[in-house]
Formats: structure tokens, C-alpha cells, sequence
């Protein structure tokens, strides 16, 4: 078995853990995690399933061995941790130190880095050789090496766009929170411009799209076929499409700015969406999606009262005035 630290995005912490989460149990059902803020260590059964976790996440930074993990109370600490260091930095050039989460002060951390150089003979100063990890989150201090470094791109591009879209990071996170396998099929009923699926079909899942406006298709079609994409654009109303067998369902509703319902009210798309969406996947399926943060309320209800089951929330604040609830949702 094999330790690793994985450092997640600080943006929407709870999203980024729960993503990782959700990955592991796809490739590696006997592992264990532990959280503190921003980082995560993994105990994996799978040898193998860090590189396919690291590669699909959207808000993993960083993933590295794990050589030592402890606590770092006080200065008390630091001779032993500093010990420790010696011992094992041997290779390095370098002691690369990242604090994640705000516990020693900046005069402290320059202490801290100081003390260390003396008791190691490296600097923490940056340098091209290897270098060995040093990363603190709250009181706890992780010692290892890095391994993986997200540098993540979209491996596709748009002839057709609009400003609105979703980022292609959030998509990538929404596909990745429904669990949904390489080879698997997954339906976005709101599918605009096609971010999703697009970032579906990079990890290699078949996307269907819907969308009721034909000008909207007309460029999700074109995006497809100018990416070589195999994925499927449906000319019809998303909340009244009815498919089977589709392992997950994930998508962005019509709201707000730019958003056509056609004078349908919010609650009755939803209604009509979630009810058709919980009919289409298979047993196991998961249906995710994103509502305004005042709407809850009466989303938890339409849940209900649809026959699904929420298994998880998540919030996401944009801005001071606008927040966004991303829901994970199972049939009962």
C-alpha cells in the first residue's frame, strides 16, 4: 500500500474534497483518506489509481508521496521535525515549503524556514534540482515528494461559444461528482454549447446533449464535429426528453441572464426535469446539477416529491451576491 498527499484547490474547499472523494471510490475501493484543510492523505489498495485520479480531477493541484505525517504543536516541535528532515532529504537539493492553511505567521514561517536550513544544511529558497516537500495545513505537517503537478487545459476547442457557459473547470467537476465510468454514457438536458460533454468525452464518456433552441444545437453540433467528437446533439425540451439506460445525468439549468425557458417557471422546469432525469438512469446513476442558492428550499422539495435522494450538497459562491447550490441526487 502506498501514502499519498493530495493538495486540492482552496476555491470551494468542500467541492475539491468531495470530488476527490468521489474519484477514489470509482478507482480504488479500498483505500482510506484523512482531510485537513486543502489537503488530503490517501492510504490506496490500488497502486495505480492515484495517476488515474490526478489526471481526471479538476481541483487536485498537486499529488506526492507521503514520507512523514505528524503534528507541529509549538517550537517545541521543529528540532524534531527538523531531525526528521535530515534524515530524509537525503537526494534533495532543496526544501520546498507551502503553508495551506493559515497557522504560523509570516515572521514565524521565515523562523521556521531559517531554523530548518541550519538544522538541514538546505535552503528553502527555490531551486532547479529535486526537492524535498514540506507542507503545513492548520497544526499538521506533511513530509514527502511530489510526484504529479496539475497543468490542465482543455483538450478541445469552440467554433461556437457563449459568454454564460459554464468554465470548462466546473464542468469538469460536475461530470466527475456523478461517478459516471469511462465508456459510460451521460446526458446534459440543458446541454448549450456543450462544455460538459466536451469535458465528458475528454475522459472518454459518450455525451448526449438536448437543448429546445435549434440555433443552440446548430453550434453544439458544430463544436462536436470540430472536435471529432462522437457525442450526440438532440433537437428537443430537456425537462420532457425521456431516455433509459444513461449512467448519469449531469447539467446547468436555465436560469438567470441569457437563459431561455421558454415561459416556463423555474419550478415546474425543474419538476418536469428531475423527474425525467431520475426515469433515465440507470439504478446506480447520479443526477447533478446547479440552482441559484434562494431557490433551495423549494429545489429540496421538487427532490422529494420526484422520488429522489439527495446525496450531497454543495455551495459555491461566485461573488458576495451570488451563490450556487450544485446538487448530487440519486433515485430512491
Amino acid at each position: 500500500m502506498s501514502t499519498l498527499y493530495y493538495i486540492l484547490s482552496g476555491e470551494n474547499e468542500d467541492i475539491s474534497e468531495s470530488e476527490l472523494k468521489t474519484l477514489l471510490e470509482l478507482y480504488d475501493r479500498g483505500h482510506s483518506v484523512f482531510c485537513w484543510p486543502m489537503i488530503c492523505v490517501v492510504r490506496h489498495s490500488n497502486e495505480s489509481a492515484w495517476k488515474r485520479v490526478a489526471e481526471r480531477a479538476s481541483n487536485v493541484r498537486e499529488v506526492g508521496q507521503v514520507y512523514d505525517l505528524g503534528s507541529l504543536a509549538g517550537w517545541e516541535d521543529v528540532n524534531v521535525l527538523a531531525g526528521k528532515l535530515r534524515d530524509l532529504a537525503k537526494g534533495s537539493e532543496w526544501i520546498h515549503v507551502t503553508q495551506l492553511h493559515s497557522y504560523w505567521g509570516g515572521e514565524e514561517l521565515k523562523r521556521l524556514a531559517g531554523v530548518l536550513e541550519e538544522k538541514t544544511g538546505l535552503t528553502t529558497r527555490y531551486r532547479r534540482g529535486p526537492s524535498l516537500r514540506l507542507i503545513f495545513s492548520g497544526g499538521i505537517v506533511v513530509v514527502g515528494r511530489t510526484l504529479f503537478r496539475a497543468k490542465r487545459r482543455p483538450v478541445y476547442t469552440k467554433v461556437f461559444d457563449r459568454s454564460f457557459a459554464i468554465t470548462p473547470s466546473l464542468a469538469r467537476t460536475l461530470v466527475n461528482l456523478s461517478a459516471v465510468k469511462e465508456g459510460g454514457v451521460l446526458l446534459d438536458p440543458f446541454v448549450g454549447t456543450g462544455t460538459i460533454i466536451l469535458e465528458a468525452r475528454s475522459i472518454g464518456v459518450i455525451g448526449i446533449g438536448v437543448d429546445i433552441d435549434w440555433s443552440i444545437i446548430n453550434g453544439l453540433a458544430r463544436n462536436l464535429r470540430h472536435n471529432k467528437n462522437p457525442s450526440i446533439p438532440v433537437l428537443s425540451d430537456g425537462s420532457r426528453a425521456s431516455f433509459a439506460n444513461i449512467d448519469a445525468v449531469v447539467t446547468d439549468p436555465p436560469y438567470g441572464r441569457g437563459a431561455s425557458t421558454r415561459g416556463v417557471e423555474l419550478r415546474e422546469l425543474l419538476e418536469n426535469f428531475l423527474s425525467r432525469a431520475l426515469e433515465s438512469v440507470v439504478k446506480w446513476g447520479r443526477v447533478v446539477f446547479m440552482v441559484p442558492a434562494e431557490v433551495e428550499l423549494e429545489v429540496d422539495d421538487v427532490i422529494t416529491r420526484v422520488g429522489g435522494l439527495i446525496k450531497s450538497k454543495h455551495y459555491m459562491y461566485v461573488h458576495s451576491s451570488l451563490a450556487r447550490v450544485i446538487y448530487v441526487v440519486v433515485p430512491v
